[in-house]
Formats: C-alpha cells, sequence, structure tokens
C-alpha cells in the first residue's frame, strides 16, 4: 500500500513540474504553430492580397495574439488573446462589437481541428444583442487554416450560416 502511495505522490509531483505535459499543452502549441502572417483566399481559392489574421507570440511566450483584419482601414480590426488556464485553454474574442466573449479552446478527436466553445462574455448590454458564440478552426498542413465563426444574435446561434475564413499562410 505504502508503495503505491509513493507512485501515486510520484506521478502528481510530476504533473507540476515545469515544462510537464498537460491538456492545454497540446493546444498551445497547435496555436503558436499559427504563428505569421496568413492571406485570405477568395471563394476558388486565390489569394485576396488582404492579410486576415496575424499571429505571434507575446507576453515571454506564454499567451498568443491574433489581429483579424490586422491595419484595416475601415476600422475593424480585432484581436484574439489566447493563453493557457491550468489545464484548459482560454481565448478572449475582442470584437468590433464592443463586447469580448470568452471561449475555451479544446483539441477534438481530429487532430487538425480545435473547438472554441463559449465560456462567458464582457460588455454585453442585453441577452438579444450579437455576440461570437463559438468557432471551429480547421488545420490543412501547416500552411492553410479554415476558420468558421458562429454568432449569437436575438439569442440565436447561427448554426446554418457561420461566418468562414478560409486562410493561406503569407511565406
Amino acid at each position: 500500500m505504502a508503495r503505491r502511495g509513493l507512485i501515486a505522490c510520484a506521478a502528481l509531483v510530476a504533473l507540476c513540474l515545469p515544462g510537464s505535459a498537460v491538456a492545454g499543452d497540446d493546444v498551445m502549441s497547435k496555436l503558436t504553430a499559427l504563428e505569421g502572417e496568413w492571406i485570405m483566399l477568395d471563394e476558388n481559392g486565390k489569394e485576396t492580397g488582404v492579410v486576415g489574421a496575424s499571429f505571434r507570440l507575446t507576453s515571454a511566450g506564454s499567451a498568443v495574439m491574433e489581429r483579424m483584419f490586422p491595419d484595416s482601414p475601415d476600422g475593424h480590426e480585432m484581436v484574439n488573446m489566447y493563453h493557457a488556464d491550468g489545464e484548459r485553454v482560454l481565448m478572449t474574442h475582442y470584437c468590433a462589437a464592443g463586447n469580448q466573449p470568452r471561449l475555451e479552446v479544446r483539441a477534438t478527436d481530429d487532430e487538425n481541428r480545435l473547438e472554441l466553445r463559449f465560456d462567458s462574455i464582457t460588455n454585453l448590454s442585453s441577452s438579444t444583442d450579437h455576440y461570437m458564440h463559438h468557432a471551429e478552426y480547421i488545420l490543412s498542413g501547416k500552411d492553410r487554416l479554415t476558420t468558421r465563426w458562429y454568432s449569437m444574435k436575438d439569442g440565436q446561434v447561427t448554426e446554418e450560416s457561420p461566418t468562414v475564413f478560409e486562410l493561406k499562410r503569407r511565406r
């Protein structure tokens, strides 16, 4: 019995050591691998020349910052901040609508797909206001990314008509 307790204690200590693998490590490694600029593709898969997203590491590598439509002339740039929170990864979406949904980023059975599930929101005036509710990121190799964004409006999720961005990494 004492031997089992010692083994369990050693396993617990190993989980707490810096660099130990936790559930969020896999998700954060997928997000950090997105570092760089991503060009929007049109409906035919051709590059548009418009930077749709820019990912970079920040805060000594503990967070990933995504700028959607960076430096857009119409002022609709948005920022997503990703960071580990214990064993999970959170993303806060600083929306052009003026609210800030927080989504939990989860790995899926498909190693090329991440789910972003609603956690909470700040600065929402009314429960009927429009906000980003959930999303999915689909990675196709190292240089292709599809994001599908599902919003909440008037209490209904836009499951049938997500906003889809097809992106290709700028080399």
